[in-house]
Order: C-alpha cells, then sequence, then structure tokens
C-alpha cells in the first residue's frame, strides 16, 4: 500500500494499490486509477458495483484514523515503557546538575545584588506535606481564631523577603514520597521513591548536616514523628527502604553523621529499645557515649535539661508524637523543642564559635492530611507557624540563614465561592452543586469519606463536619494520597536573595551550602567574587 498526498489536508490523501475491498471479498481489490500524467484517478474500475463503491468510500475515514492513531499509540508506549536514564542514577549527575543550577543565578544576580554576609548558623524548617492551599487555609484558621474573618492574618513566613517554587519528584514518580525528597534537600540528590540517603544506583549520599559536621558546626534534628521516619532519617541514614527504621535508629546511634549530632528531640522510642531484636540497647549506647548528655522523656525533663553542658535527646512517644490536639500536656510543643534546640546549639557555637545546623521538622502536617481530616493538618501547620515565629525571634538575619518550605504536597482543595470571614473549616450553606447540595470549602481529590447518602448520593456535609471530623473528597480512597505539584520555599538571611524563582528540590542543600560555606561545590568562601564560578565536576 502507498499513500500519496496531495496539498496538506487530510481529505487530500488517496491511498494507491489498496487491497481494502478483500475485507468483504478476498478474490478482489480495488485498484486506484494511474492517469497519463502520473496522477492518481479516484474513480474505481467501471466493474466495481455502485454498492460496492459506496462501502469502500465508507470504510476508508476508519482505515485513515487507524493509519493516524499508530504513531501516537507507539508515542505512548514508549513514554510509559521508557528506560531509566542510567545518568539519573548516579549521584554526580544530580550534584553537577544542581551546581550548574547555583551557578547561573550567581551569575544572573551578579552585580545587581550585593551581598557578602556569610551565614554563621542555617536553620531548615520542614512542614512534611505542606502544601500551598494548606499555607492559605492556615492562615485563614489563624485569623478566625484570634476573632477576625481570617483572610487578613499572617503567617510567619509571611515575614520572608524571598519566596520560590521546588520541584519534588523523584526519578521514577512523578508525585514523590518523604524519603526521596529527604535524600534531594539534605543531599542534594534525587532518588528512587521510598529511599534515603542514597543514589538511585545505591551509592552514598550525604546529607547537608555532615556537611555541616565536617565544617566544625554543631548539628541538630528535631521533628514531630518518629525520629527514624523519612523526613529526619534523611539527615543521618542511608537505606534502600524507608521501611527499615530499625537500621535507620541504629545508623542514628552509631554512625556519622548521626552519632554525633548535638540535639536530637522527637518521637519512636520503641525503634531504639522495645522492638530491636538485635538485643542492642541503642538508649544505653547514647548514655554511655554521651556521659554529659542529657535525656528527656516530657516537657518538664526537656526543661531540666536546658543547664545540662553535653548533648541533648528526647524522644517523648513511642511512636509519633501525638497531634497537638490531642496531646497531653506533658509533651512538649514544636516550637518548645525548636527553642531549646536552639539554645543548645547556641550554646555549643560560643564554645567552638563555628556556628550549627538544625533541622526542624513540623511531621504531622502530612498525617492529618493523609486521615484526611483537615482540622488535624491546618492545626499542626499553625504549630508548625509558632516554631517559624519562634526561630525567627531567637535568632539574627545578620547571621543566620532560616530556610522553610516542604517536602512534597497534599490533594487539598479551596474551592466555590464563600463569603468572606465563612469559618474554614465549615461551609458557605450557599455554595451548592447542580442538584442544590451544599458542600464545604475544603475537599480532597482522594479520601476516605465521600459524603454520600445510603442510596450513594452526594448530601451535604454540614451534619458531620467538626475541626478533628474527615473532611470530604471526590473518590473513595483508603487514605488521602500526595499531589505531585511544586511546593512553596521561603529564605530569610544571608544569601537568601539565591533562593527565588523555581528550582529543583535538590539545589536546596547547595544553596545553604554556599551560604554557610559547606560541602565540596562553589561557596561564598571559595568563589572568585570577580568572576563567575566555574561547574565543579563530581565524578
Amino acid at each position: 500500500m502507498q499513500m500519496r498526498f496531495h496539498g496538506n489536508t487530510p481529505h487530500q490523501v488517496v491511498l494507491v494499490n489498496s487491497p481494502v475491498s478483500s475485507l468483504d471479498n478476498p478474490q478482489r481489490s480495488w485498484p486506484l486509477k494511474r492517469t497519463a500524467d502520473g496522477g492518481d484517478s479516484q474513480f474505481p474500475p467501471a466493474e466495481i458495483t455502485r454498492v460496492e463503491m459506496s462501502l469502500q468510500i465508507r470504510r476508508m475515514p476508519i482505515l485513515f484514523l487507524l493509519l493516524a492513531l499508530i504513531p501516537m499509540l507507539a508515542q505512548s508506549v514508549s513514554l510509559v515503557e521508557q528506560v531509566q536514564p542510567a545518568d539519573e542514577l548516579l549521584s554526580s549527575h544530580w550534584l553537577s546538575q544542581a551546581q550548574a543550577q547555583l551557578c547561573k543565578r550567581l551569575a544572573r544576580t551578579k552585580g545587581t545584588i550585593a551581598d557578602e554576609r556569610q551565614a554563621k548558623n542555617v536553620v531548615m524548617l520542614l512542614g512534611d506535606g505542606l502544601s500551598i492551599t494548606t499555607l492559605t487555609a492556615a492562615r485563614i484558621l489563624k485569623g478566625q481564631r484570634r476573632g477576625g474573618r481570617g483572610e487578613e492574618a499572617q503567617l510567619a513566613v509571611e515575614q520572608f523577603p524571598f519566596t520560590a517554587l521546588s520541584k519534588t519528584y523523584c526519578i521514577d514518580e512523578q508525585t514523590p514520597d518523604s524519603a526521596c525528597t529527604a535524600t534531594a534537600y539534605f543531599g542534594g540528590v534525587k532518588t528512587h521513591s521510598g529511599t534515603v540517603g542514597q543514589s538511585g544506583s545505591g551509592e552514598r549520599v550525604d546529607s547537608v548536616l555532615q556537611w555541616a559536621q565536617r565544617a566544625g558546626k554543631a548539628t541538630g534534628v528535631v521533628t514531630t514523628t518518629r525520629l527514624t521516619d523519612a523526613s529526619p532519617a534523611g539527615a543521618y541514614a542511608h537505606v534502600s527502604r524507608r521501611g527499615e527504621e530499625l537500621e535507620i535508629a541504629r545508623q542514628l546511634m552509631e554512625e556519622e553523621p548521626g552519632r554525633n549530632l548535638n540535639v536530637i528531640l522527637g518521637g519512636g522510642l520503641g525503634k531504639f529499645a522495645e522492638e530491636r531484636r538485635d538485643g542492642k540497647d541503642l538508649l544505653a549506647q547514647w548514655r554511655e557515649s554521651n556521659p554529659n548528655g542529657c535525656f528527656s522523656r516530657s516537657l518538664k525533663e526537656l526543661r531540666n535539661c536546658s543547664a545540662a553542658t553535653g548533648n541533648l535527646l528526647g524522644i517523648f512517644s513511642d511512636s509519633h508524637m501525638s497531634y497537638h490536639q490531642a496531646a497531653s500536656k506533658e509533651q512538649p510543643r514544636l516550637c518548645e523543642m525548636a527553642a531549646v534546640a536552639i539554645e543548645k546549639l547556641e550554646q555549643k557555637s560560643r564554645e567552638d564559635g563555628n556556628g550549627y545546623f538544625v533541622f526542624i521538622e513540623g511531621g504531622r502536617i502530612d498525617h492529618g492530611h493523609h486521615e484526611t481530616r483537615v482540622g488535624y493538618a491546618l492545626d499542626e501547620m499553625l504549630e508548625f507557624d509558632a516554631a517559624v515565629e519562634t526561630v525567627v525571634q531567637m535568632t539574627d538575619p545578620r547571621d543566620t540563614l532560616v530556610v522553610v518550605t516542604a517536602d512534597h504536597s497534599h490533594t487539598l482543595s479551596m474551592a466555590g465561592y464563600a463569603k468572606r470571614g465563612t469559618p474554614i473549616l465549615g461551609m458557605d450553606a450557599q455554595q451548592r452543586d447542580v442538584n442544590g447540595v451544599p458542600y464545604s470549602t475544603l475537599n480532597y481529590a482522594i479520601g476516605k469519606w465521600q459524603s454520600l447518602d445510603n442510596e450513594g448520593r452526594r448530601e451535604s456535609p454540614s451534619k458531620t463536619l467538626s475541626p478533628t471530623s474527615y473532611t470530604p473528597s471526590y473518590i473513595h480512597g483508603r487514605k488521602g494520597v500526595h499531589s505531585g505539584e511544586d511546593v512553596a520555599v521561603f529564605a530569610m538571611g544571608p544569601q537568601s536573595h539565591l533562593f527565588g524563582g523555581v528550582m529543583e528540590q535538590n539545589l536546596l542543600p547547595h544553596l545553604m551550602g554556599y551560604a554557610a560555606c559547606l560541602g565540596s561545590g562553589v561557596t561564598l568562601c571559595n568563589q572568585d567574587k570577580d568572576a563567575v564560578p566555574p561547574v565543579p565536576e563530581f565524578s
């Protein structure tokens, strides 16, 4: 079969020697006549009956459609089954890529923004699952709790002068988990979903906290989740599967950089003692390694540790710390842990003059979203907001770089045309669907509860909604899921002007390293200020 194109439009395409009629009669074909000038006649031979001709003409558009679909189908298959690029499996690929991005940013701001300040200290705060919708809804809730309409309120990050967006994908998933993202924002390397502190090929990836320790800085990790959960584990652990939490706990206590951390605060006591099957008591090991250290299990004990001269370990729950709304008074708030951590690290810094690097995570924002209980998620976000405010008040922007970001997003949406001041955890009853059924302002794309009646029809969620209830979702799932859109980055302090625009998530540690002179890449300390720095090569 041949295809001839007369002009540029589909209706001018004709077939030559096409055996279309063999679909009905395998003994006959329908050759098109060749004209004297080499063209093709569109009229069949006289022996073809008018009925046959009509059948063939009706089939031709279907054939053309199939022919047009073949390349598209082939392309879609190739996109799904494409092989992972080999270079993306290597640490060197992502480290070189991030350094190239850093050098472009330096070149772009050269001569326009002059900031020669080096960051003596770095505070990185991470809201796990902190989507931009979560920021907006939490801001409104903050204002409404204070008696206002809500929309006019401000979060602590709104004081920060520089804002960016971060691209969060893993090397194998469009929508990431907290393990591959931790490897990116701590180690500068994107990796497989579920992998912590390793490249796609299994190479060890050192975190920016290890860079800080090599520079002589004090370091700390603070979280409201288990200390062995994916996000905090990215600071010190190297495992191919994030679920290996017993191994992660061992690395925290026995290997660098974990064993050198000056402050460790969070949950997950069971991973260090009761749940272990190797006979190790990792808490006893920590006490033995830190004879001047202080171990705390409650807020009171944590406060009593402030006078201790050694390192600080606080584990306040067997698993994740309780949601703030459900916690006892003996459980410290995130802002209280942040304050103790900075006090301890400042004390250490005054002794050696080298500064500190601390990671502070509001980890249960994500858990509230996974349960599709937006009231929990927003309250955890406001706890995170209080921690950010505490850090801002306790640090000096002249020598401390503060970076606030998220690892990934969630499917929470804020939709409709609710009136100003509508309770953000409730609904504007005037907002209705095409069947006249009211809907809530906040909803999830996927989750446990669809607000359906016994016949499967959507009904108003008004009787069920509360600060701790499930939030309606569109698609029925076992739990809420992550979403893949970009997340926000906020920065204040030395070199914070570099945190702008849209960036790959694995650029973050390189920007912090540049500002604080950490790591083996381009830094403020090794850069020729009169020239655009060359891109370092990593092998």
